[in-house]
């Protein structure tokens, strides 16, 4: 049975009862008016002053990762706990980058358990029409794909690089993460940890071999060659005036 909207927040409700007590950090934050925790890095409604929970406000994006904070609990981050949640094809080709904004590992733990884009099958993000006539205004993120992947992929990363693409602002892991995790329709499936870790990115490697080496973006080898390993945005405060310039111009 298809789930309308008001399924889905009752779900969305229940999950978020049931896990809240478990993380304190997203516990803290402001509620909506059904009581579910709000992201520090999603859209408000000007008209209404409610968030829009598809819809990340790329400017308080920015001053959060250049603040060392995490985009969902607004906490500060240990560079040896930062998370990113994805999708494999996103965490494993050296040209895939991530669109979500890094995490912590509470709010990893948290957002992959209830958000229903995690779990449920028949959800649907906001299309970019839907977010616009929301927010005009506004200067957001809107995620491109719209489908609910069947498997999502928490990579605990060593370093990355962020950038404002057209799309919206879009993330540059070093591939030489920590740990990866894998879920499905919000339960841990499995974890890789140690040697498995290179086996992973080796796999992602040759799948990312079908398209000519020649034809990757610039910036994918990087993302291979460990020069990322320690690079941390916080770290390079100049560059955050500049990402906010051109968020805005993008409005």
């Amino acid at each position: 049975m298809k789930m309308d909207r008001a399924m889905i927040s009752s779900a969305t409700k229940e999950a978020s009862e049931r896990w809240l007590s478990d993380f304190p950090k997203v516990s803290a934050l402001d509620r909506d008016p059904r009581g579910l925790p709000i992201p520090q890095n999603v859209t408000v409604d000007p008209k209404n002053g409610k968030p829009v929970f598809a819809v990340r406000d790329a400017e308080r994006e920015i001053e959060l990762l250049y603040s060392k904070k995490c985009s969902v609990t607004g906490t500060n981050l240990d560079s040896n706990d930062v998370w990113f949640v994805t999708t494999p094809d996103l965490a494993f080709v050296p040209f895939g980058a991530i669109q979500d904004a890094p995490i912590c590992g509470e709010a990893k733990e948290f957002t992959l358990r209830v958000c229903p884009y995690f779990g449920l099958s028949n959800y649907t993000r906001l299309t970019d029409g839907q977010a616009q006539a929301i927010i005009p205004a506004l200067s957001a993120t809107i995620p491109s794909d719209h489908r609910t992947p069947t498997e999502f992929v928490a990579v605990q990363v060593t370093g990355f690089q962020v950038r404002f693409t057209r799309q919206g602002l879009r993330y540059y892991p070093s591939r030489h993460y920590r740990k990866i995790e894998l879920w499905s329709k919000q339960i841990r499936q499995r974890v890789v940890e140690g040697r498995e870790v290179r086996s992973a990115i080796e796999e992602g490697l040759r799948k990312g071999l079908q398209i000519p080496p020649d034809q990757w973006p610039a910036w994918s080898r990087s993302t291979l060659d460990g020069s990322l390993n320690g690079c941390w945005p916080w770290d390079q405060s100049e560059e955050k005036e500049q990402l906010i310039q051109v968020a805005r111009s993008a409005r």
